[in-house]
């Protein structure tokens, strides 16, 4: 831990919050749900991590806003940025499963520069900072992503949408397991389990954490056409692999028409 900065650091104290909140909540017999203008679900926990996270931010890193799912601060002006998921893969979280994620980037100047993706059911959490690498703080060990060269068995989520890409996967020998978290995926492609999945929604706070996460860990995260892109504004979707597979996925997502999705 010493080697990352006090900020990067907080960002753990952020997660380890919001695992409290998350598991104070959570039950294998699934909990009530609200549904948002948009249709997505939404919990308590949702909202308590939110304000905690804001309340947080406000007391130790005043010159940051906070650019949240549920509730954002004044971030129209600002260059710098937490950029938060309370819950990624809240209908998963909702109904039982184990697979969510809480998610925070430090993002400035439209760069992600720290983050943290953390389930607390599965232990695992990855703290990474620009330069100084990914680590699985429950092991205090360094990770990295999968050497895999090919598609042949590999595993790529291939987005919650019908279309044609998990043929174009499975055509290349791949496999295509879908899990209905972006955050829970990219910790897994991090860690090396995946080796890629393609997220077609528009919104910063999705993606931004697991940019730094897997790109520090040795991996690769574009926007759905393969090019850089801010994550202090909506985004334009996103493919995120090991790296070895990245352009390709890029053009087999063009092959397959994948477009941008308004909404999740």
């Amino acid at each position: 831990m010493e080697l990352f900065q006090d900020i990067t650091k907080f960002l753990l104290t952020l997660s380890e919050e919001a695992a409290k909140i998350m598991l104070k909540h959570y039950s294998a017999k699934g909990i009530q749900v609200t549904m948002k203008g948009d249709m997505s679900p939404v919990t308590e926990a949702d909202l308590e991590i939110n304000k905690m996270t804001i309340e947080m931010v406000k007391k130790y890193y005043p010159d940051y806003e906070v650019l949240a799912e549920e509730e954002s601060t004044e971030v129209e002006n600002s260059s710098k940025l937490f950029v938060v998921d309370p819950i990624d893969g809240t209908h998963m979280f909702a109904i039982g499963s184990p697979l969510f994620v809480f998610s925070a980037a430090v993002v400035v100047n439209g760069e992600s520069i720290a983050g943290v993706l953390k389930n607390p059911l599965a232990r695992r959490t990855l703290l990474a900072e620009k330069g100084k690498g990914t680590y699985l703080i429950e092991e205090n060990k360094r990770v990295s992503v999968s050497q895999k060269q090919n598609f042949e068995k590999a595993l790529i989520n291939c987005g919650w949408k019908e279309t044609n890409l998990p043929k174009l996967v499975h055509a290349r020998g791949g496999r295509t397991p879908q899990i209905y978290t972006v955050c829970e995926v990219a910790s897994l492609i991090a860690t090396g389990g995946f080796e890629g999945e393609v997220f077609t929604g528009p919104s910063a706070h999705d993606i931004a954490a697991a940019k730094i996460v897997v790109e520090e860990a040795g991996g690769k995260v574009t926007d759905l056409y393969g090019k850089e892109q801010r994550y202090d504004r909506e985004i334009n979707g996103a493919i995120i692999s090991n790296g070895y597979l990245h352009d390709e996925l890029v053009t087999m997502t063009r092959e397959a028409g994948l477009e941008m999705q308004t909404s999740i």
